[in-house]
C-alpha cells in the first residue's frame, strides 16, 4: 500500500498502536482494580465511568479550539506528557475514590488528544488516500484492544494492577517521539484579516454552525450518539456480566477483550483494503444496527462459547463503523474546523455516557445486567435505521455525506 511508503506515516502507526496499547492495558487494569480488588458494583462502575465521561462534556467544544489554532501536533504532545504523568499517578491510588479523581484527570487530557487526533489524517495525506489513512490509523487503535488485555493480564500477572499503569506511562512517551518528526501547524490563524485577535466564542459560534448548516454533520453526530449509547452502557455491563452471569475471571474479561479486538482488526483490514468504497452512509448505518444485535447476542446468554462468539462479531462490526465515519465527518466539514467539530462528538459521545451509565446502573441492580445490556442494544439499531431512513428520505448526498466545499487538503508535514 502506497500510504506505507512514507516511513513518517508508518512511525506514526507504529506509535497510535503502542500508544493504544498502553491504554487499554490500563483501562484493564482500572475496571479490574474497581472490580476485583475495591470490590465495585454497577453503581460504582457508573461513577467510574461517569468521571471519564463528565470532563469532556464540561470542557465541550471548548477543547477543540487549541486544535484549530495550534495544530493537532502541539496539543497532542501537551495532552499525552500530562497522560503520561497521571498514569504514574494511579499506581498511588489506595482507595476507590483516589481511582475516581484520577480517572477524572486522565479524562480531562483525552478531551484535549482526542479531537487533535482525528484531525491529523485530512493535514497528512491527499483527499483520495484519507479512507485508507484513517482504516490504517483506526486498525493501529483496535490493534490495542486485541493486545492491550493480553499485556494487562501479563503485566497485572507479573507486577500487580501498578505495572499496567507504568506500562501506560511509557507508551505515552512513544506516542509523542512518533509526532516529532511531523511538522503540522494550525488550519486557522488565531486572529482576524485586519490583525484583531479572534475571540474564542466566535472560534465556538463557527463550529456549531458548520453543525448548524451543514446536513450530513448533523446525521452523521446523531447516528454517533446511537453507538456512543452502548458503547457507554457496557462500561458498567460487561465486568458485572463476566463476574456474575459467566462466573468468569479477570482474565476471561481479558479475553473477552481481545476477541473484540480480534474482531476489529480482521474486519480492519478490510475496510482499509476497500478505501473509499467503505466510505458510504449505508455502511455506517448497517454496522450500527450490527453493533445492536451483536451486543444483545453477547450479553444475552450465559454460554461462554456463544459470549465469544457475540464479542467477536461486535468487534467487525464496530471496525465497519470507526473508520467510515471518520472519514465521512472529516469530509463534511472544513478543515480548518475540525478540531471543534471532533470535539463536538466527543463531548457528545461522553453525554451519551452520562446518560446511559446511571440508567443503566439502575437497570442491572433492579432487574439484572442481562436486561440493562439488551435494553440498550436497541439504541444503535434504532439509530442506523433512522439515520438511514432520515438520510434517504432527504436524498441529499446520502452515499457520501460530503459537502463540496470541505474536502480537506494536507498541510505540509
Amino acid at each position: 500500500m502506497s500510504l506505507l511508503r512514507d516511513r513518517r506515516l508508518r512511525l506514526l502507526i507504529l506509535g497510535q498502536a503502542v500508544n493504544a496499547i498502553g491504554s487499554w492495558c490500563a483501562l484493564v487494569a482500572i475496571w479490574g482494580f474497581a472490580s476485583f480488588h475495591f470490590n465495585a458494583g454497577p453503581a460504582e462502575l457508573a461513577i467510574l465511568g461517569l468521571a471519564w465521561a463528565l470532563p469532556p462534556v464540561l470542557l465541550g467544544p471548548l477543547a477543540g479550539v487549541p486544535v484549530d489554532r495550534l495544530g493537532p501536533k502541539r496539543v497532542l504532545i501537551l495532552a499525552d506528557g500530562a497522560a503520561a504523568g497521571v498514569a504514574l499517578l494511579f499506581i498511588l491510588a489506595g482507595s476507590f475514590e483516589a481511582l475516581v479523581a484520577l480517572a477524572t484527570l486522565d479524562s480531562v487530557t483525552k478531551a484535549f488528544a482526542e479531537p487533535a487526533f482525528q484531525s491529523l489524517p485530512p493535514r497528512l495525506v491527499n483527499d483520495d488516500q484519507l479512507a485508507g489513512a484513517n482504516a490504517l490509523l483506526a486498525t493501529a487503535s483496535q490493534s490495542a484492544i486485541a493486545f492491550g488485555p493480553l499485556l494487562a493480564a501479563g503485566a497485572i500477572g507479573a507486577f500487580g494492577f501498578q505495572g499496567a499503569f507504568v506500562v501506560d506511562s511509557l507508551t505515552y512517551l512513544v506516542g509523542i517521539a512518533v509526532l516529532l518528526p511531523f511538522h503540522i501547524g494550525p488550519a486557522v490563524a488565531p486572529s482576524t484579516a485586519d490583525g484583531k485577535t479572534r475571540r474564542v466564542k466566535d472560534d465556538l459560534r463557527e463550529g456549531f454552525r458548520v453543525v448548524a448548516q451543514r446536513a450530513p454533520v448533523r446525521r452523521l453526530l446523531v447516528l454517533g450518539v446511537s453507538v456512543y449509547l452502548i458503547w457507554g452502557a457496557f462500561i458498567v455491563v460487561e465486568p458485572i456480566y463476566v463476574r456474575e452471569v459467566l462466573h468468569g475471571t479477570p482474565s476471561t474479561f481479558a479475553l473477552l477483550q481481545t476477541s473484540f479486538g480480534v474482531g476489529l482488526l480482521a474486519a480492519g483490514a478490510v475496510i482499509t483494503r476497500l478505501g473509499d468504497r467503505a466510505v458510504r452512509m449505508t455502511v455506517v448505518c448497517v454496522a450500527a444496527i450490527g453493533s445492536g444485535v451483536a451486543a444483545l447476542v453477547y450479553v444475552s446468554t450465559s454460554n461462554e462459547v456463544v459470549a465469544f462468539c457475540g464479542i467477536v462479531g461486535w468487534g467487525v462490526v464496530t471496525a465497519g463503523f470507526i473508520a467510515p465515519f471518520r472519514t465521512l465527518l472529516q469530509r463534511a466539514a472544513p478543515v480548518e474546523t475540525h478540531g471543534r467539530i471532533f470535539a463536538i462528538d466527543a463531548t457528545l459521545h461522553n453525554l451519551g455516557d452520562l446518560v446511559s451509565l446511571p440508567l443503566v446502573g439502575l437497570v442491572a441492580a433492579g432487574a439484572g445486567v442481562q436486561v440493562a445490556g439488551s435494553t440498550m442494544a436497541a439504541a444503535p439499531i434504532i439509530g442506523g435505521a433512522a439515520i438511514w431512513w432520515w438520510a434517504r428520505r432527504q436524498g441529499l448526498e446520502t452515499e457520501t455525506e460530503t459537502e463540496p466545499d470541505a474536502r480537506p487538503a494536507p498541510a505540509a508535514a
